[in-house]
């Protein structure tokens, strides 16, 4: 029966996704966005290589055009409603509508190449032609503009954090899918391209940041300064706490409690935490990564009594990611939902298989009590019994996970802790144990060096006299006392 139960290793927390800002020239191909790409076009790679690929991260230049195409604000607008969806309390939507022009110069080509001739005769041809060889021409060709995933490249800077497009962006008319290819083919071909953001309300400073590691960025004034709207390298004002590793800086902002997340109203007794983050992408060499994080499996919150709970959403992608992009600090939020009675929370974070913690309240203090008995099971956990009661034919079991394990410990609730009465092996009941205050973290996965406190509840008349805990490298029967 043992067999039955894994540890299951969980490796990567973060997913880094290498898609950002790369082009079809050589040493970048393995990225999967590609910016300036000839190749869709003449589906030959030597019909026209990118320009020299500058190296080092690029300095912020106010500039509404890079070696390849060139940008023109048209106009901007403001409302507070985008295709029937109405913006968020505190929030509001930018229209951008911008032109795009590609100033990529012509390349010189081998005409024979362009045309794809081939050569039908197995060589013979050569052979008769001797040493005569005719001179090659050339010919000018144009070099496509192209972008992949939009999205990724786009940006509103807003005194210093940036923000991604909106989905309603392939709503409006002249919009794009920000997920879809932009190109433009031919030297001087332009387009006209309209973008929504979701900005704060009581913005200052605005700037159009579009990223291109291939040819160069291009920083463009909306409101105010846009150097200011970019930001320093250091986060500005205040903040609940940092966390920073070889990834991403992540800084909590403010934490806020609400009855209501998203137009879902929290059940009784429970209610909403919403955290603001600010993160910025430390990942990549010369071409800069995006960070993404899925906050349902990477994401939690803690109480002073141990018990954590996962995040339940967040301003993620359709994908179910918060971003973070490079060199600038992207704001973000993530939910988490709690019984109303706690306040005070720590937040934590795993990153590959490190885990961070910072502390969202001045006054928070652990508050986890000395354990009625515990069992080490080997070298992954430690479990730790806190006590047992019995409510009419509930049975309430108060228990708490040390992981030891350097990856994560996903727990199988119900085949690892069996209550036993009159030899008879009695099973959690899922539905009462999820309908807890203190129910086990979903996904039941304890990041490494974690300590998670939790409650099962079983249905039964007769009272157990032990609980079985089967464990991956031992096992343990613990005396149960009422």
């Amino acid at each position: 029966m043992r067999k039955e139960i894994k540890v299951i290793f969980v490796f990567v927390a973060v997913i880094i996704i290498l898609f950002l800002y790369s082009c079809s020239g050589k040493g970048e191909e393995k990225r999967d966005v590609q910016i300036n790409s000839s190749e869709k076009i003449y589906e030959k790679k030597e019909l026209a290589e990118p320009s020299t690929q500058p190296s080092g991260e690029q300095k912020f230049k106010e500039k509404s055009a890079n070696k390849a195409v060139r940008v023109n604000i048209v106009r901007f607008s403001f409302t507070d409603e985008v295709a029937k969806v109405k913006a968020t309390s505190g929030k509001v939507f930018l229209i951008l509508e911008t032109k795009w022009e590609n100033i990529h110069p012509k390349q010189k080509i081998e005409k024979s190449k362009l045309e794809g001739k081939i050569d039908h005769t197995m060589g013979v041809k050569k052979l008769m032609q001797g040493r005569e060889e005719k001179k090659e021409e050339y010919v000018d060709a144009d070099v496509a503009y192209m972008v992949r995933g939009f999205v990724n490249h786009a940006y509103i800077l807003v005194d210093g954090k940036s923000f991604s497009m909106d989905k309603a962006t392939a709503e409006i008319p002249e919009g794009i899918n920000p997920k879809g290819d932009f190109i433009l083919p031919k030297f001087g071909d332009t387009k006209k391209v309209k973008f929504v953001f979701l900005l704060p309300g009581d913005h200052e400073n605005l700037a159009f940041h579009f990223f291109d590691y291939n040819y160069g960025h291009i920083l463009i004034p909306i409101k105010g300064d846009s150097l200011i709207a970019r930001g320093k390298d250091q986060l500005k004002g205040k903040f609940l706490g940092e966390i920073k590793s070889d990834f991403a800086n992540i800084n909590a902002l403010e934490i806020r409690f609400s009855n209501e997340y998203k137009g879902k109203k929290a059940p009784d007794n429970w209610h909403y935490a919403l955290v603001d983050l600010a993160g910025k992408s430390l990942s990549g060499d010369r071409v800069k990564d995006i960070v993404q994080i899925k906050p349902e499996s990477y994401v939690w919150v803690s109480t002073e009594e141990g018990y954590l709970y996962y995040s339940c959403g967040g301003s993620t992608t359709d994908e179910g990611f918060i971003r973070f992009t490079p060199e600038v600090y992207q704001q973000q939020s993530v939910a988490f939902l709690l019984p109303d009675v706690i306040k005070n929370v720590n937040l934590g974070i795993r990153i590959q298989n490190q885990v961070f913690g910072l502390n969202l309240s001045k006054d928070f203090k652990k508050k986890i009590p000395n354990p009625i008995e515990s069992h080490q099971d080997g070298d992954v956990m430690e479990v730790m019994v806190y006590g047992i009661e019995k409510r009419d034919n509930k049975i309430i079991l108060n228990l708490g996970i040390q992981s030891l394990a350097k990856s994560g410990v996903e727990i199988q609730r119900k085949q690892q802790f069996i209550l036993i009465a009159n030899e008879q092996k009695i099973y959690l009941n899922d539905n009462e144990t999820d309908s807890s205050l203190f129910r086990p973290p979903s996904p039941f996965v304890i990041p490494p060096g974690f300590f998670v406190r939790f409650e099962l509840i079983y249905t039964s008349d007769i009272s157990p006299e032990k609980l079985y805990f089967r464990g991956f490298k031992s096992e343990k029967y613990f005396i149960l006392k009422f």
